[in-house]
């Protein structure tokens, strides 16, 4: 365990509590879920811990989220679930990452992204006014769709093809190898390196993304209906109005497996309990999940994890 001053374990205690007086006070209900699932997530560009008994074949993979638990209680009947979870994913290095956090996850029925965007602004305004001022206005915060930030940024949209022209022209790659990059390749390298740094205030709610990148999310009119929230340049949360189709999500979990076998990492099984979710029936709703050691470093006004997470520096 990082040792944290005493000072710092107790803010972390009153932020927590802080943070369950929102939900309770809203009507949310704390769902406890497992940490270890037999089958992961299956993001291309995450990696889960593998657990084995030393003396025996059990074993099964630390969750990256509780999503895919989260959502069989919202099929269950609920319409109001949280979560405060330790989620664990291999290879994350950084100021702003540890390998184990503690990861907030939401989730409300009959409501799209854009409401969500408001239950967050009230979320943080609960917080800047129950567990400390940290200067939070709701009248600063801005909802900026992805297409407006890339023509404003870099002069054109998110198209393949003019993803390859903006790296062409302002970045030193070989036109040969970028050809053979992936969409999601190009679009986060653009992403990264030209509209990434002006998003330095915050929070700023990201939305309407390029259809290619619609993982869990619906489509409509080829966007996909997720935010992500930076606040100070820090990617905060990631979120979706949920898509509910079982045969639309079998093909983006058998796109996601051949990924995975490009990219020379372990295939996972498709979830068939998410799967019979679904089939069961996943309400009309949308969740986020929130990184709440990023947010607390945000409240406080530090550049990163170290004095304020106990998960820091462990290999």
């Amino acid at each position: 365990m990082n040792l944290l001053s005493s000072e710092i374990l107790k803010i972390r205690g009153d932020f927590l509590s802080a943070i369950r007086r929102f939900f309770e006070k809203n009507g949310f209900l704390e769902i406890d879920t497992p940490c270890l699932l037999e089958i992961p997530g299956m993001e291309p560009y995450l990696d889960p811990f593998l657990v084995k008994a030393p003396k025996s074949q059990e074993g099964g993979y630390l969750i990256t989220s509780p999503e895919y638990s989260l959502k069989q209680a919202l099929s269950m009947g609920l319409e109001k679930v949280y979560e405060i979870a330790h989620a664990f994913r291999s290879g994350e290095k950084g100021g702003i990452h540890t390998k184990e956090f503690l990861m907030l996850e939401f989730y409300q029925t009959e409501i799209n992204e854009l409401e969500l965007m408001d239950v967050c602004i009230e979320f943080f305004y609960f917080l800047n006014s129950e567990f400390r001022d940290f200067g939070f206005d709701k009248n600063n915060c801005q909802k900026v769709k992805v297409e407006d930030l890339f023509i404003t940024n870099t002069g054109s949209s998110f198209s393949k093809s003019e993803l390859l022209q903006t790296i062409q022209n302002k970045m030193d790659y070989d036109p040969k190898t970028i050809n053979n990059f992936y969409y999601d390749d190009l679009f986060f390298l653009v992403f990264l390196n030209f509209i990434e740094p002006h998003l330095d205030k915050g929070p700023i709610f990201v939305y309407d993304y390029p259809e290619e990148l619609a993982s869990l999310a619906k489509v409509e009119n080829n966007r996909a209906k997720r935010f992500e929230i930076y606040w100070n340049r820090v990617e905060l949360g990631n979120a979706f109005f949920e898509n509910i189709s079982q045969e639309v999500q079998v093909d983006r979990f058998k796109e996601e497996q051949n990924r995975r076998k490009e990219l020379g990492k372990e295939v996972f099984p498709i979830n068939r309990d998410f799967l019979l979710t679904l089939e069961r029936g996943l309400p009309v709703s949308s969740g986020i999940s929130i990184g709440l050691d990023r947010l607390l470093m945000i409240i406080l006004g530090h550049n990163d994890l170290r004095h304020l997470s106990p998960y820091w520096g462990r290999k």
